[in-house]
């Protein structure tokens, strides 16, 4: 971690290691909770102050975020980091009616940020960047056939929000960027998103809990390292 941080903003650094931070002290509670409980008890519910500590890591990255330049990556970047947190405190409530459909939401104009920050910056067209593209968009095919008789009223919504995902996927694949992170956290992401889905339609939620928090959390922190470093603080727009 010292020589993504090190090729980092000062400024930008030290809240990308404060959110590094926070998201393995949540993923660390949700171990010492699963190790306390009964198995195959759901986590979500049972830290005190959950939504908090669950927010914290995309709340801290995106105020790191905010130092970056040029102004308009900055801007789409902490739109995805604010609905990241969004997504994560509703998903954190599960009381909530709308907890899911809301977390989904969320996490879908989180995609969408992602992907318009990714777009302008897709250039990179060697052959194991489309590659990747290829198996993404077949994984994800794949997974909402796999989905799809389990989905109900759920088809449509479900279906944008993984054609939305598997788009910032490619987006971040083929970005121009000086390091692969940002590719790699779009992986995590793919990965961690497919896991909630087979929590959600094929098995139950308890098989996954922590593999879900630990993809994610090192998807958001990839994503940010990758967009940031080598890059400076000075820029346009």
């Amino acid at each position: 971690m010292s020589w993504i941080a090190m090729r980092m903003p000062p400024r930008v650094r030290e809240w990308w290691i404060a959110g590094t931070l926070a998201g393995v002290v949540y993923g660390v509670l949700l171990m010492q909770a699963s190790m306390e409980l009964p198995a195959g008890t759901p986590l979500t519910g049972q830290i005190a102050y959950q939504p908090a500590w669950k927010t914290a890591m995309a709340i801290m990255l995106a105020r790191g975020a905010w130092f970056h330049r040029p102004l308009g990556e900055r801007r789409w970047l902490v739109v995805a980091l604010v609905f990241s947190a969004i997504g994560d405190f509703l998903l954190a409530l599960p009381g909530l009616k709308i907890s899911f459909l809301g977390g989904l939401g969320a996490f879908l104009l989180a995609h969408l940020a992602y992907l318009r920050l990714f777009v302008p910056m897709a250039s990179d067209l060697r052959p194991q960047r489309l590659l990747g593209c290829g198996l993404v968009i077949g994984a994800a095919g794949a997974l909402l056939g796999r989905f799809w008789p389990n989905l109900g009223e759920m088809a449509i919504p479900v279906t944008v929000y993984i054609g939305a995902l598997a788009a910032m996927a490619c987006a971040a694949l083929l970005a121009q960027l000086p390091t692969p992170l940002a590719a790699l956290g779009a992986l995590c992401f793919v990965a961690s998103d497919a896991m909630i889905g087979m929590a959600r339609f094929l098995s139950p939620f308890d098989t996954y809990q922590l593999g879900i928090w630990w993809t994610y959390a090192l998807a958001q922190v990839l994503l940010v390292a990758g967009v940031v470093s080598a890059r400076g603080e000075a820029g346009g727009r």
